[in-house]
């Protein structure tokens, strides 16, 4: 998990309000309040300016997140700065100080903790538990919760079966065992690894990088590791090495992850690889109808007129033909979060909606359909899970 704690801070007194913990404590949350209170009142009265408050401190494997509400300001420890963790944060904010906006007057017991943790969880824990997502019980986990809805779930599932199996299993719907299995990770009683799909995007993490999770892996998945680049799906690296079993293909890859060794991309970063196909797909064959000299002048009038709306859109450029290029500074605020999926998403539907509207005035709504289905079948079949992201109904003419 990228958030490692949680913490709501009284601006005027430094107070924390609330905090959690999602990992093992890293911070006193009394300790990180006061800090985190003094260094903003510092750069506060440094610059004179509530334009350059300190949003970021950086640590040697973490990051400290601040965003800024009317009284409070909210705080998270992550493994990133990324623009979707700082869009929950000032949510979270903004609905701690509608709840609880008697304490800018007043202390007293609200019973924040207990009020506050469906939004919490809400935000940073359910959107991670999927049907497919494994449950791994922790050792001595009975000792960890004694929430009675967690020691029920926990004491009579399968050990590391998926939350479709749990919910199976104990006959309940699906989406109260992806509740109770939410609320088993709130309560630190259980870790979560969500399986490898076709259409992940996965790369070598750092500690792959410094040769310290390689020992002990098989030649296999050794081997794996050299072709994941975190820019190809997972369906089309199976493709390039011929796999012949795509089942244990996948499991070699959830298994490397759950060493640590991989890790999926941002969804940024699999939103701007994602797009960048179905643009090429749309634009090879456009070009195979009207040329690649006009393809090319529809890309660029098509990318002009949208330019003033989605300024990163000047990011994305054609090589030889209609190859497209996604360049360095795009690619690098995707990684680090500092663009969001869904403006990744809205500026690629602006821009292949305005190409097939050009197109469509050259060879008619006919041929450009008969485009939009054929690229929306290729990408599909490389990205079964998350394809149906694309609005391709707003492209058809």
């Amino acid at each position: 998990m990228k958030v490692k704690s949680f913490y709501i801070i009284k601006k005027d007194s430094g107070r924390c309000l609330y905090h959690k913990e999602f990992a093992e404590s890293i911070f006193d949350p009394d300790l990180i309040s006061s800090f985190i209170s003094a260094m903003t009142s510092f750069f506060n009265e440094a610059t004179r300016s509530i334009d350059s408050q300190a949003r970021a401190f950086e640590g040697t494997d973490y990051k400290i997140l601040v965003e800024f509400g009317k009284w409070t300001l909210g705080a998270v420890s992550a493994t990133e700065d990324s623009e979707l963790i700082r869009q929950k944060l000032r949510g979270l904010v903004e609905r701690f100080e509608q709840i609880f906006n008697v304490l800018e007057f007043v202390d007293m017991d609200l019973a924040i903790h207990s009020r506050f943790e469906n939004e919490v969880r809400e935000e940073f824990v359910r959107e991670q538990i999927s049907e497919d997502s494994i449950i791994h019980p922790k050792l001595n986990w009975d000792m960890i919760t004694k929430d009675p809805d967690v020691v029920a779930f926990l004491s009579l599932i399968p050990d590391a079966c998926t939350v479709e199996d749990a919910a199976d299993f104990l006959e309940v719907p699906l989406e109260i065992a992806m509740n109770l299995a939410a609320k088993a990770y709130w309560e630190k009683a259980i870790t979560i690894f969500n399986p490898a799909k076709p259409d992940d995007i996965y790369q070598a993490t750092s500690l792959v990088r410094t040769g310290r999770a390689v020992d002990g892996m098989s030649q296999e998945s050794a081997e794996l590791l050299t072709v994941l680049d975190g820019e190809t799906p997972l369906s089309i690296v199976a493709e390039r090495i011929k796999t012949s079993d795509l089942k244990r293909f996948l499991d070699n890859i959830t298994s490397l992850a759950q060493r640590r060794a991989v890790e999926p991309v941002s969804e940024a970063q699999a939103a701007l690889v994602m797009n960048s196909h179905a643009l090429q797909s749309i634009l090879d064959k456009s070009a195979s109808i009207i040329g690649y000299a006009k393809a090319r002048d529809v890309f660029l009038a098509s990318q002009k007129a949208l330019k003033g709306a989605y300024p990163w859109l000047v990011f994305i450029s054609l090589e030889d033909t209609v190859d497209v290029e996604v360049k360095s500074s795009l690619s690098s605020a995707a990684v680090k979060g500092d663009i969001t999926p869904e403006s990744l998403r809205d500026g690629y539907r602006a821009l292949m909606q305005f190409i097939t509207k050009r197109v469509a005035s050259l060879t008619g709504s006919t041929v450009v359909n008969q485009i939009l289905s054929l690229s929306r079948n290729q990408l599909r079949r490389n990205f079964p899970n998350t394809a149906y992201s694309i609005e391709w109904e707003l492209m058809t003419t």
